[in-house]
């Protein structure tokens, strides 16, 4: 079988790393977040993270292509050149690796620092008595979401949950045991199925961002680290 390098460089074209855009909305910050302030916390936690990485791979990324032009130019014995031409086609191979990678934690970068803007606008100035309040009702509806999964898969309650519960202050706990003893298996069913939904992230903008305003975000957000 002869592989066709431009169908599988097409191919490759189409992978892409990191998480879809439906993964980032709703896998992970909806079903991590339950409240919006929950929702806004990982939000801003996988902004973060990315763009963490966005500096670390474009210092590599820099790296990597001076480094890529240094084996290229070097002059070297006959055996020496050899290593360096195997070298060299290596340093091109893991750049284009760096370039897909910074690509796609790009897109991924955006996508979160879209929806922190969103969450943001719903949540308002954070000071630190509303910090704790809506602190405070993430716990309580994490709970509660721990409760409602252990009742329809076990029946009961697993020492998770109990330890949980247990570690709660008692003005916590009450919502939760209320929640526990006014609803049945089939309200609490419902209620799962329909809980947390509330950040409409189908309000965001959809597809691709431009290079230009993925690159200005991305400078913006360097200058913050030089303030």
């Amino acid at each position: 079988m002869t592989i066709d390098q431009g169908k599988l460089k097409e191919l490759l074209t189409d992978h892409q790393t990191g998480h879809s855009e439906f993964q980032d909305d709703y896998l992970i910050t909806w079903r991590h977040g339950g409240t919006v302030y929950g929702q806004y916390k990982q939000a801003l936690r996988e902004l973060y993270r990315r763009f963490r990485g966005l500096r670390e791979m474009d210092f590599d990324r820099q790296k990597s292509e001076i480094e890529t032009r240094k084996s290229q130019h070097e002059k070297r014995e006959y055996f020496d050149a050899e290593l360096a031409a195997i070298e060299h086609k290596r340093k091109i191979m893991q750049l284009e690796e760096l370039e897909r990678s910074y690509t796609n934690t790009k897109r991924e970068f955006i996508r979160f620092y879209q929806q922190a803007v969103h969450l943001k606008k719903q949540i308002g100035i954070l000071d630190p008595e509303k910090r704790r309040k809506l602190d405070r009702e993430m716990w309580i509806h994490r709970t509660k979401v721990i409760v409602a999964l252990d009742l329809l898969t076990i029946g009961r309650l697993s020492k998770n949950a109990y330890e949980l519960l247990g570690a709660l202050p008692r003005d916590m706990k009450k919502p939760v045991i209320e929640f526990i003893e006014n609803k049945d298996i089939r309200s609490i069913r419902e209620w799962y199925l329909i809980q947390g939904n509330e950040s409409d992230f189908e309000q965001l903008p959809s597809g691709e961002v431009s290079d230009d305003l993925e690159i200005e975000y991305i400078e913006n957000a360097y200058q913050l680290t030089t303030i």
